[in-house]
């Protein structure tokens, strides 16, 4: 099974937070958007058929593979993508082979071609809509495989808890075998018990738990939250991370199921979680304007 990481740089990441982009105006919209409706027109799509097409059948001719051999392949694939080989193209349709044998004889099903497209789309990054009955639980756990092998947190944001304690029960099995360890975290949940579930390689949740667990370790953190101080504490403290009472171990990959509810409809209500604590330069301000208001006198300076 895999081990996640503690060292400096793992440390690094779970308070590191890429700012997005900024949205192009003008003349860069125009042309930003018109390449990208040329990077994704109809073509796409057929190209994306055809390397599936092409993974279904390798994964077709591991078929007689051993067990014990099949898990020497995955933990090949594994040791690759944690070394950054998945930049490649033909290392992410070998590895994405190895996973859909292992689907078959861990979940009794072959992924068809339209499960692979998915789980290569949802892997580069794209929005991509699935019809009803075409398996988006194997695609995305096919995807959540490859992103497991990185090393980096991935969190499979699902509609409710129900759907994430289920379907991690379920896909367990495989990603297991394919040397990795899943959890869920819910809402009834302890501290302790969603930091258990968050350090494992994949992570079923939902929004709200991942956002609002986000926040309380910000809370948590005070200054510390700035990932430059973080590291330089990590490094002059060793072991200090241990103490820090955070549950989560950074954002880095998430694949959203009903993407167009939890990122449109459901963000339009901020989520707000605060504390009570000391206020020294509001305190000290209303004191001073206590003692200038005390000095007025009626008839004076006011009427």
């Amino acid at each position: 099974m895999s081990a996640v990481s503690t060292s400096p740089s793992a440390d690094y990441h779970r308070t590191a937070i890429v700012p997005a982009s900024k949205l192009h105006r003008g003349l860069d919209a125009v042309v930003h958007g018109w390449w990208g409706r040329l990077l994704h027109r109809d073509a796409g799509a057929v190209k994306l058929r055809a390397e599936a097409e092409g993974i279904r059948a390798r994964a077709a001719e591991l078929a007689g593979l051993s067990d014990e051999i099949l898990r020497g392949r995955l933990a090949q694939c594994r040791t690759a993508f944690r070394r950054g080989e998945a930049l490649e193209e033909a290392v992410v349709a070998e590895a994405l082979a190895f996973v859909a044998e292992a689907a078959r004889r861990q979940l009794g099903l072959r992924p068809h071609a339209v499960q692979l497209m998915g789980a290569l789309a949802a892997w580069r990054g794209f929005l991509l809509e699935m019809a009803t009955g075409e398996g988006k639980t194997l695609t995305v756990s096919l995807a959540a495989v490859l992103s497991g092998w990185t090393g980096r947190p991935c969190h499979i944001l699902t509609a409710n808890d129900y759907l994430a304690s289920r379907d991690v029960a379920w896909l367990k099995p495989l990603y297991a075998f394919c040397g990795l360890t899943a959890g869920c975290v819910t809402g009834e949940m302890k501290p302790q018990e969603r930091r258990a579930n968050y350090h494992r390689d994949i992570t079923y949740t939902t929004s709200k738990e991942v956002v609002a667990d986000f926040l309380r370790d910000r809370l948590q953190l005070g200054p510390l939250a700035n990932s430059t101080r973080r590291l330089l504490r990590t490094m002059l403290q060793p072991g200090s991370a241990a103490q820090d009472g955070l549950v989560m171990r950074g954002l880095h990959t998430a694949v959203v199921d009903e993407a167009d509810s939890a990122l449109i409809d459901e963000a339009v209500t901020p989520l707000i979680i605060s504390r009570k604590e000391e206020n020294e330069p509001l305190r000290l301000a209303c004191e001073g304007a206590h003692r200038l208001a005390a000095a007025l006198l009626p008839g004076e300076d006011y009427t």
